[in-house]
């Protein structure tokens, strides 16, 4: 069973489409496979937002990731994001609608109160959102129990040793 998920990434003033070499919030070097540029068109089982109050920024400001998560939405695809994203993408694009989320805690506060969990992870229909880097495990087999189900999950949580 093969799914696509895209994860882009951004940082800093580089815009999303800028660069296949993009430093992490900890200074790591990360190269990508693609420019986002590249995916247009391309359609994925999932888009997963990755955190970071920088890189949050720049991927909100992203027209062409914006209309691609909107359209995921649209087709009822399962899309997420972690940290800030949930806040400063998601909710800015009004892809919370009718959801439930969580983020990063210190912006919780910029979910209304009808949409706000404050839990390690949330589903919600066709999205998952997870608090931050702290449960990214859990927000990962999370993701995976969406795109393969639960067994995967639990032979994965027993490769790790979780279960």
């Amino acid at each position: 069973m093969n799914k696509k998920v895209l994860v882009p990434l951004a940082k800093g003033f580089e815009t999303i489409e800028a660069d296949l070499q993009v430093l992490s919030s900890h200074n790591i070097l990360v190269t990508a496979d693609r420019l986002l540029s590249d995916c247009m068109g391309n359609t994925y089982d999932a888009i997963v937002l990755p955190g970071g109050l920088e890189g949050s920024q720049n991927l909100r400001d992203s027209e062409q990731l914006v209309g691609m998560l909107k359209k995921q939405n649209q087709e009822n695809k399962l899309y997420g994001a972690i940290c800030a994203a949930p806040a400063m993408v998601l909710e800015h694009h009004g892809l919370l609608e009718g959801k439930k989320a969580t983020c990063f805690p210190a912006m919780l506060d910029q979910l209304p109160p009808d949409k706000r969990q404050d839990d390690a992870v949330v589903v919600s229909e066709n999205c998952v959102t997870g608090r931050g880097a702290g449960h990214s495990v859990a927000f990962g087999l999370t993701l995976l129990e969406q795109l393969a189900g639960p067994m995967m999950r639990q032979q994965l949580e027993t490769q790790m040793a979780l279960a």
